[in-house]
């Protein structure tokens, strides 16, 4: 028994790094460390949704410059069943809708492709100046429309998003503060 516990270890040990991973009600966070012989840094990422759903999600990397400087973007990426198009279309715009004031929103761009596989997917692009107003309203409200013109492409919960957000930037060893809004 002894033999085979020794044997996990050392598999283990041999093996790359694993990621780890937290979920924060409605909202998930997990880290994945990343080396070559010339860097080594960790990328974390916080997100919701997915199972067929569209996700909503932040990703920081721990070399790369942050807050003050620059804020992660949040962003929806939708993926289409094979032969079916996304409801996000290239050159058109999402806007972001939250719950505790309908007359406040985002917009964002979207670039969609086809990938290597043939499946459509598309992804938002903020502004540079809308990622703190952004994750300031993420962090305010309990959820957030998501629509491409008339329809409504998802309705995440925000549940979560204030643990799985700090957790990212901390894992990162970023600040988890936010100018005032």
């Amino acid at each position: 028994m002894r033999l085979i516990f020794g044997a996990c270890l050392a598999a283990l040990a041999a093996s790359p790094a694993l990621a780890d991973y937290w979920n924060y009600n409605d909202w998930h966070a997990a880290t994945e460390p990343h080396v070559t012989e010339q860097d080594s840094y960790l990328s974390c990422r916080a997100w919701t949704g997915g199972d067929g759903d569209p996700i909503l999600a932040l990703e920081v990397f721990s070399g790369d410059a942050g807050p003050p400087a620059a804020y992660p973007m949040a962003q929806v990426q939708e993926y289409a069943a094979r032969h079916y198009p996304t409801m996000m279309q290239q050159g058109g715009t999402v806007d972001f809708i939250f719950d505790f004031d309908r007359t406040f929103s985002i917009a964002a761009g979207i670039n969609s492709r086809i990938n290597e596989e043939g499946l459509a997917e598309a992804e938002s692009v903020l502004r540079f100046q809308d990622h703190v107003p952004m994750l300031q309203a993420m962090k305010q409200g309990r959820w957030v429309e998501i629509w491409a013109g008339n329809d409504m492409v998802y309705e995440a919960s925000l549940s979560g998003f204030t643990a799985a957000y700090g957790k990212m930037m901390d894992e990162c060893g970023f600040s988890l503060a936010l100018p005032a809004g």
